[in-house]
């Protein structure tokens, strides 16, 4: 057991230091120590629940987080959570394995490659539903049209797999809003804090998991998401996206090898 303590506590300080909830890691541990799909990703979204909240605490003091495009991201985004995480029993295992390799490879990709066309100056004088942001001392502008039923699919199947998402919103905010790699790392650890916990919701409509185990490992990931945001706001917004695409990348050939072999 102390094994697995230091495995979930090592992986907690590492993914919240880019704003990832650790769901990605979380599912394949807790697969790998026995537990059933269903288990798995349920203890998984209470661990997410837990390492988000913790980061976004260390963050909010930092004033780092903006809450206004928090919350029309999550909205959207927890709807989708709890119904993915209702109808996920629905749904075989290998089924859901498949397409979270698939969907962590494509994440990675666009990490490793942001060859996304950003706005220009001319479309954000006429695109229809541009929203602009000023925070933090930074402009950025967020597409609604795009944002909402994207962020929706995003919940569907984060509530259905067990993760929270994080991995697929901050390339989102990072390279097609341009939004700063430091604001879109923070700002995801509340939203990733409130995916997790809805989607727990769902999950525990059909779902039990060893609550005994799952406290133990929730201090464990609430004091290491308090170091990996620490981490996060003394790195340099290069750093930041450097070990966001480097930690992308090792999930998505993780999780595609995984399933195919």
């Amino acid at each position: 057991m102390i094994v697995d303590i230091l495995v979930f506590f090592i992986t907690s300080i590492i993914l919240s230091s880019v704003g990832i909830g650790g769901g990605i890691f979380y599912v394949p541990i807790f697969l790998f120590l026995g537990y059933s799909f269903p288990q798995a990703s349920t203890t998984s979204l209470f661990l997410i629940t837990v390492t988000g909240f913790s980061a976004f605490t260390r963050f909010r003091k930092e004033k780092m987080v903006d809450w206004q495009l928090a919350l029309v991201m999550e909205t959207f985004t927890d709807l989708g959570a709890f119904i993915g995480g209702a109808v996920s029993i629905k749904f075989h295992p290998l089924v859901l394995k498949v397409i979270l390799g698939i969907i962590l490879l494509i994440a990675a990709y666009f990490m490793i490659k942001p060859r996304v066309n950003k706005l220009s100056s001319a479309k954000i004088t006429t695109s229809f539903g541009l929203w602009h942001r000023h925070f933090a001392g930074y402009d950025y502008y967020v597409s609604l049209p795009v944002v909402i039923p994207v962020t929706f699919i995003i919940g569907l199947l984060a509530g259905m797999l067990g993760i929270a998402g994080g991995i697929f919103k901050i390339p989102i905010m990072i390279l097609w809003f341009d939004i700063p790699a430091k604001i879109a790392v923070a700002t995801s650890s509340l939203m990733v804090s409130l995916t997790g916990l809805l989607g727990l919701t769902g999950h525990l409509l059909h779902t039990r998991i060893d609550w005994q185990f799952a406290i133990i490992l929730g201090f464990t990931v609430f004091i290491g998401g308090q170091i990996g945001s620490r981490i996060s706001i003394k790195l340099s917004e290069n750093r930041v996206k450097l070990v966001l695409s480097i930690i992308t990348a090792i999930i998505g050939v993780y999780m595609i090898l995984a399933t195919i072999l």
